[in-house]
Order: structure tokens, then sequence, then C-alpha cells
């Protein structure tokens, strides 16, 4: 996303496809990990993780409120903390058993 911000409008716009495209491999790799040895509480590992999809309803709605009050290139800071959320899971929020 940092790369995306960039003046060059060609080179965002490859990088915003590059992200959408490492987020739709990402997914199925992150919901077996999630749901791995949760026992009983399956079902609600489950729904929340779900639940968590409407993130993606809700972050577009507010990096358009951003990119309204500033800049198409600044509301792509929007979509960060979600990434960094998602690399610190994959680093060190999963700890293999």
């Amino acid at each position: 996303i940092a790369v995306a911000v960039v003046p060059n409008p060609v080179f965002s716009v490859c990088c915003i496809f590059l992200m959408a495209l490492g987020c739709s491999l990402m997914w199925p790799a992150l919901w077996p990990l999630a749901m791995a040895d949760l026992g009983k509480f399956t079902k609600a590992g489950s729904s929340l993780l779900t639940m968590a999809i409407a993130g993606g309803a809700v972050m577009p709605w507010l990096q358009g409120l951003v990119q309204d009050a500033f800049s198409y290139q600044t509301s792509y800071w929007v979509s960060v903390p979600c990434f960094l959320f998602i690399l610190y899971y994959g680093l060190a929020g999963y700890k293999v058993r």
C-alpha cells in the first residue's frame, strides 16, 4: 500500500491490482490457520471470522470518506492498519502447535 501512493498513477494502479491479487491468495490460507484446534469454540471462531468479512464493507466506506476529504492517494493509508494486523498474525499471532 505504501508503494501505491506514489505520484505515478499507472504504477499505483498496478500496485493496487497486485495487492488485491495477494489478498485473494491469502484468505484461503488464513481461514484454516484461524480454525485449527479451536475445539468446542470452532463455531464461535468461524462466526467471528465470517463477521470480520464485514470489514470489507466498512473499510471502503471509511476510505471513501478520507478520499473525499483529502485525496485518492491519501485514502489508501486507511488500509495500512488492517494489513499490519494480518502481517502480525502471520508472523507472530499464530503459533504452530
